[in-house]
């Protein structure tokens, strides 16, 4: 998209699955990541109800495991998403629509606008965080900094992390800005996902430069997580 070509496209996730099932064996990639998004799932569900992390049983540190829970669940959902496209189940939500769904679900309940105002801050909350833990370093606290600082690798990962939690950061401010812009306003066709994200990204000044410098560091994101495969401290 960045470099404008015909086959670039902005999706979610559930997009980018349906993306990959076309591809020439897709479906083997999306099973490979099934399996993995399980082992992720259980893995954070793990990290929060065991406190691998040490966050402790402070305020802060029960909402940091409660966040890895939750997250736990997310990739469960990711996994079931994806299996219902190898299974050449239908998929109903297109780009966008699981936020905007569940929005509208929440704008509807009794103070819904203000749960959904508490969920804005909280995404703005969490790309803050991002943006912290990638500009500090603080994000190789959980590595096992004996190997790391003892391998070539101690600055690659340093670059890697401030290019990734940057760019994940930048997703999360507009997400979080725009979910507050639904409850402000009531609408919950205001709501975006990543793929809004990006879309809000490519419609700005410098559109495509900043599509561009997300687009490495969302890779970057990638390539950072094999190293903390190798390197995550693990209790």
């Amino acid at each position: 998209m960045a470099f404008g070509y015909q086959i670039g496209k902005l999706a979610d996730a559930t997009g980018a699955f349906s993306a990959i099932a076309l591809a020439p064996f897709g479906k083997v990639v999306l099973v490979i990541f099934i399996i993995g998004a399980i082992g992720h799932g259980a893995w954070n569900i793990l990290r929060g109800a065991a406190d691998v992390d040490d966050a402790g049983g402070g305020a802060l540190g029960i909402a940091k495991r409660v966040l890895s829970i939750c997250i736990g669940f997310f990739y469960f959902w990711l996994a079931w998403s994806a299996w219902g496209i190898v299974a050449a189940v239908p998929v109903s939500m297109e780009n966008g629509a699981v936020q905007q769904t569940l929005t509208a679900i929440l704008l509807a309940l009794p103070f819904g606008a203000i749960l959904v105002f508490l969920i804005g801050v909280s995404v703005i909350g969490a790309g803050i965080h991002e943006c912290y833990s990638g500009l500090t370093g603080k994000f190789r606290e959980n590595y096992k900094q004996y190997k790391l600082e003892n391998s070539r690798s101690s600055g690659i990962v340093t670059v890697l992390g401030v290019l990734s939690f940057t760019a994940r950061a930048l997703i999360f401010l507009l997400m979080g800005y725009f979910f507050i812009t639904a409850a402000i306003q009531s609408d919950a066709n205001e709501a975006i996902g990543i793929d809004g994200a990006l879309l809000t990204l490519a419609q700005s000044s410098y559109g495509r430069i900043l599509l561009f410098i997300t687009a490495v560091g969302l890779v970057c994101h990638g390539v950072l997580s094999l190293y903390e495969a190798t390197y995550r401290r693990i209790c």
